[in-house]
Parts: structure tokens; sequence; C-alpha cells
């Protein structure tokens, strides 16, 4: 059955929701630079994790969010920002109409790690205030050692995960003749720094460098969205204890 909620009728979602489905999942992302992958990398990560899930836990998908908080990255050329109050105020108003369609479980999945702190906080108002029961998953942080357990080193922004990622979804999304070295850069404590000299950033010392191995990319691109798969049916499961 189709899962996406832009291309139901208002009388599918009407029949289907809540009395057959009752969770959304609602991907969010920005638009920044990605080192030589597409600016659009943290919502086409989420919306094809989305994709992935919906049979799996019965679940429509949502549109995707693909302007978010951009910060160290804005000022590279096309990375698009906006405010921390109207990104929140956006969000809780989606999200206010979700319930108001009558979705009981929301499982938002961001890609973007300058959204986290703003979308905790619409997340835990949307509950506190309608007991609309939400998990925000930030994929990266989730699969920290499973990047490290499969590539036996730590990833980063537009680093050897993510790029493995979009490069799975869609191996044009990623321009190798692009790439070089230079544009990474290892992110010390200690500095603040706007627009960041680099648009691949590393938190470990010589560790995340893209390597481009498309058949590497597709078996990792698996393995996260199964153990997503699994970490979110364990909080549907407990959900429902609840």
């Amino acid at each position: 059955m189709e899962r996406q909620l832009q291309k139901l009728c208002w009388q599918n979602v009407k029949e289907l929701v809540p009395a057959k489905i009752d969770t959304l999942i609602f991907p969010v992302g920005t638009i920044e630079a990605h080192g030589s992958s597409a600016l659009g990398t943290d919502g086409y990560i989420p919306e094809s994790m989305a994709l992935y899930l919906a049979d799996k836990i019965n679940a429509l998908v949502a549109p995707t969010v693909n302007y978010g908080i951009t910060k160290s990255l804005y000022g590279y050329p096309g990375s698009v920002t906006v405010t921390e109050s109207s990104f929140k105020n956006y969000i809780s108003d989606i999200l206010l109409s979700f319930s108001h369609i009558g979705f009981r479980k929301i499982i938002l999945l961001n890609g973007h790690g300058g959204n986290n702190a703003v979308l905790k906080e619409a997340a835990q108002e949307i509950f506190y205030k309608h007991k609309i029961k939400i998990a925000v998953i930030h994929w990266w942080e989730l699969c920290r050692e499973l990047v490290k357990e499969f590539y036996g080193e730590a990833g980063g922004h537009a680093a050897l995960d993510e790029t493995a990622l979009v490069q799975a979804i869609d191996p044009d999304l990623v321009n190798k003749e692009l790439y070089n070295r230079d544009l990474a850069y290892f992110v010390r404590p200690g500095a603040d720094i706007y627009p960041i000299p680099g648009s691949i950033l590393l938190y470990t010392e010589n560790q995340g460098y893209p390597d481009f191995d498309l058949g590497k990319a597709k078996i990792f691109q698996e393995k996260i969205f199964k153990y997503v798969e699994n970490f979110i049916k364990l909080i549907l499961e407990r959900w429902e204890k609840i």
C-alpha cells in the first residue's frame, strides 16, 4: 500500500488513521555543505530510512522538512538556515497538525545535528500538552558505535558514514571528482568558527575520510537501517505497555 502521506487522498487518511495506522514517521533535515556530497544529505538520509521503515512498523511517512538550523556551515554556497524560534514554531505546528489528524505515535527521524536541541524541546512539549508519544532519533548518534564496528573508525559530518549512506541512496548524489582531503577539518574543542574551515568535519583526528566504496556503502546502509528498525520496534513495543 502507499505509505507516503502526501500521495494519499484525504479520504484514504480518514479511513486509515487512527483505526488502522496510528504511527507516523517524520523526517527532518537541513540544506548545507557536505564535502563532495549533495546539499540535501541531511534530508535524503532520514527520508530514505523512513521509506524503508514504513511497512515494517505499519506507519505512514510525512513529507520531509528540508530546512533546518544551519550554523557553522552557513556561508558555504547553497547552505540555508532558519532561526531557532522559527524552526521550533514551525515544527511544533506540524506536530500539532499530525495529532489533529489522529496520529498517536510519531517517530521523528532527524538528519542534522543543528536541529537536535530544538527538536527535543518541541517533542517534549507536544507530549506534555497533547499526550502524543514521540521519539526523536538522531541516527548518527544512535549508530555511532555501529559505524566504528563496521568501518573500524569514527564517522563525522559529510564523512565516511554520511557519504556512504548518500551514495547508497543514489550514487549521483556524491561527486568524487570534487573531493580532496583538504575539504576535511578536524574539529577541536575550544574554537567556535563561522564558517567552519572545512565542509567535511572529523571529530576524531585522522578518522572519517570518505572512501567512496559503493558496494561497502550498500552493506553499511542495510546494517544502519536494520539497527534503527530494531530500536524503533523496541520503543513501540514498550510504549504499548505504558
